[in-house]
């Protein structure tokens, strides 16, 4: 009942904090009986309680560190949303290990009752676009697992989640759901030698979920992937008859421009060496004008000219006091959240994690208060008409917000033309080089 609750809660939070989310093989995951999935974890609470949310309505169990199971209400909470204590040596040291057993217990016993257990697969949570080596409990959690369920037909899925930017308010996310593998299928192999089938298992898992992700073989490429996607992801899909908005067909463009970068890195390291100096140098020209590369792509000349910032500047006059409601009755509670998460969190996997929860809760707070005052001046109905104003107001914020930044990065672009040629000169370069790495 409490994640019920707590999910209705979550709702009006989640399908804000993120412009897109999507789910890809639901299927798999939401079929009778046990299911246990391994998937990355780069979002701390986020990667599984967003997980839970698009793949309702069944309900996933998950392991979290066992030194955030404080006695009192978290607890209460963590247990309420499906969550057991799993211990590692370096949080509870030899006595936590031991209580393991008991949450070992506990898995089996959600399994038995045709529940889903997600594992992180990696054993730690990392902001990475890559897949860590998977931890060698998995494999003996999964077939302990078989062996104490006694249901044939367990699979274990493999997960990728991906984000555009997991620490970015409207950022994307996207959970990438491979085949099942049937666990059975190892069972005769396992009785006979279970160290040698274990590995292997890993071996099979571990490739399958790699290719559902990005995976950057060289974290020093990590930008340099990341600006390469801002300059030609769009542009790439457009060539492929994709369409950029698909979180599908983005990922499939991001795992190309990965392979280019990992291929180059390899046989054409001084191109790449290249390309990064000088994506570095273009994007900080970008930063310092104040505008993003779509502005100056030759793809897009069509819609930078003063018609279109002139359309651009009379719809945002217009719009401007639904803008203005927007914040007043928004603003203060997102942004109070943001600077208590910057001041008092200091891991940035979890950034994302309890800037949403504590913005969530703080608009609730914020919205009774503005229902409080409004009923107190002129009355019940009135009251209910303010909060309904601001949630609609405050979604509107959100598209009006990028789409005014666009009108005013068109306006600097054309008022500084002899910028915006050497930008087209800097760009041009980046394509040929990026060329080059593509066609090798």
């Amino acid at each position: 009942m409490i994640w019920h609750i707590i999910r209705f809660i979550m709702a009006f939070g989640m399908d804000t904090f993120y412009k897109r989310v999507a789910i890809k093989n639901r299927k798999y995951v939401t079929v009778k009986g046990p299911v246990i999935l391994a998937i990355n974890h780069p979002n701390a609470f986020m990667d599984p309680a967003m997980f839970s949310y698009v793949a309702y309505p069944p309900k996933f169990y998950f392991l979290a560190r066992g030194d955030v199971f404080k006695p009192g209400i978290a607890s209460i909470v963590f247990e309420g949303l499906g969550i057991a204590p799993i211990f590692r040596i370096q949080d509870g040291g030899k006595e936590g290990l031991k209580k393991n057993d008991d949450t070992y217990r506990r898995v089996f016993g959600m399994l038995r009752e045709n529940k889903k257990v997600i594992i992180f697969a990696e054993g730690l949570c990392v902001q990475e676009r890559r897949l860590r080596p998977l931890k060698k409990g998995v494999a003996r959690m999964v077939f302990n697992a078989f062996e104490e369920v006694n249901y044939p037909e367990l699979t274990v899925v493999p997960v990728g989640v991906v984000y555009t930017d997991p620490k970015k308010f409207r950022s994307h996310l996207f959970y990438n759901v491979g085949e099942p593998i049937r666990v059975a299928d190892y069972m005769e192999e396992y009785k006979a030698q279970p160290a040698r089938t274990m590995n292997a298992f890993l071996k099979v898992l571990e490739p399958k979920m790699k290719e559902l992700i990005v995976h950057i073989d060289d974290p020093k490429n990590d930008k340099l992937v990341g600006w390469l996607e801002e300059l030609f992801l769009r542009d790439m899909c457009k060539k492929q008859n994709l369409n950029y908005k698909d979180l599908e067909h983005e990922l499939k463009i991001a795992q190309q421009i990965t392979a280019i970068v990992n291929k180059g890195n390899n046989e054409n390291n001084e191109v790449v060496e290249t390309l990064k100096q000088k994506c570095a140098a273009y994007i900080s020209d970008l930063n310092k004008m104040g505008v993003r590369d779509w502005l100056i792509n030759p793809n897009n000349n069509s819609k930078v000219n003063w018609l279109h910032f002139l359309g651009r500047a009379i719809l945002l006059v217009i719009f401007s006091p639904f803008w203005i409601r927007g914040l007043i009755g928004n603003y203060l509670p997102y942004k109070l959240s943001e600077k208590i998460v910057d001041k008092k969190v200091r891991n940035v996997e979890f950034h994302s994690s309890f800037n949403m929860a504590i913005g969530m809760i703080l608009m609730w707070i914020y919205y009774g208060l503005q229902f409080y005052i409004v009923n107190k001046l002129a009355g019940i109905g009135w009251a209910s008409l303010a909060v309904v104003i601001s949630f609609i107001t405050g979604k509107f914020v959100l598209y009006y917000y990028p789409f005014l930044k666009k009108a005013i990065g068109l306006y600097r672009v054309l008022t500084h033309s002899q910028t915006v040629v050497e930008l087209k000169k800097q760009r041009s370069e980046l394509e040929g080089l990026f060329g080059m790495l593509n066609k090798n």
